[in-house]
């Protein structure tokens, strides 16, 4: 028959407070929870009820440092990208290129130096600015200042056709002003002599017409003499 026999446990006494079948553990609050954040120090102290306290960094505070007190937080206002700037005496954001504003929330207004021809549009993004052409397919470049073969053909007929009616206007404007000249300034009239002989043609025409009336007027019809002999 075999004997058996039972073994109890007992705990080893460790020394400082320390844990574990070891005596590897630490006991205290800082060790074991290591309830300080954000970067704080854990500092033991039993006089407390909590037996520890935190020294937190600058701009935390709370019994744990939990309270985020700082004018930059990570979620600070600071918008598109933008990076709080803290200072001694107030805050501000650096803006990433293209952005301006307390939060970084306006345009740069970058078009207001560029120079977009041919009635095209400036737009500007993040820094960057482009000209949008009123119609690609006529204008093109940077600035939109190149224009299509079609279009210069255009535009030189129209020219030309311009240019030949401001011709032809001036030409009868000066002819005006040369008559006026002639006739009032220096007692030459021209079309004095042309006026003259166009009247005295038209003279001429009505006295022939009316001596043509006269003579139709004057013409007695023949007459036709037929003698009869009578018998006594």
């Amino acid at each position: 028959m075999l004997a058996s026999s039972a073994y109890a446990f007992v705990p080893p006494t460790c020394a400082n407070q320390s844990l574990g079948t070891s005596c590897n553990m630490s006991s205290d609050p800082c060790s074991m929870s290591q309830p300080c954040l954000n970067l704080a120090t854990c500092h033991i102290n039993a006089s407390l009820p909590l037996g520890y306290i935190c020294s937190c960094v600058s701009g935390f505070s709370g019994v744990n440092c939990q309270i985020d007190q700082r004018s930059c937080r990570p979620d600070s206002s600071c918008l598109y990208g933008g990076t709080c700037n803290e200072t001694s005496n107030d805050t501000s954001c650096i803006c990433p290129t293209g952005k301006t504003g307390d939060h970084c929330q306006n345009e740069v207004d970058i078009c207001s130096t560029i120079n977009c021809q041919n009635n095209a549009r400036c737009v500007s993004s993040f820094g960057n600015w482009s000209c949008l052409c009123t119609n690609p397919t006529l204008y093109s470049g940077v600035y939109c200042q190149i224009k299509s073969s079609s279009l210069v053909t255009k535009e030189i007929v129209s020219r030309s056709l311009s240019a030949v009616a401001i011709g032809c206007l001036a030409t009868v404007i000066g002819f005006i002003i040369i008559m006026d000249v002639l006739k009032y300034f220096l007692n030459i009239d021209p079309v004095e002599g042309d006026l003259r002989s166009l009247k005295e043609k038209k003279r001429n025409d009505r006295q022939q017409k009316n001596r043509k009336k006269k003579f139709k007027k004057s013409k007695q019809p023949a007459v036709a003499l037929r003698f009869h002999y009578v018998h006594a």
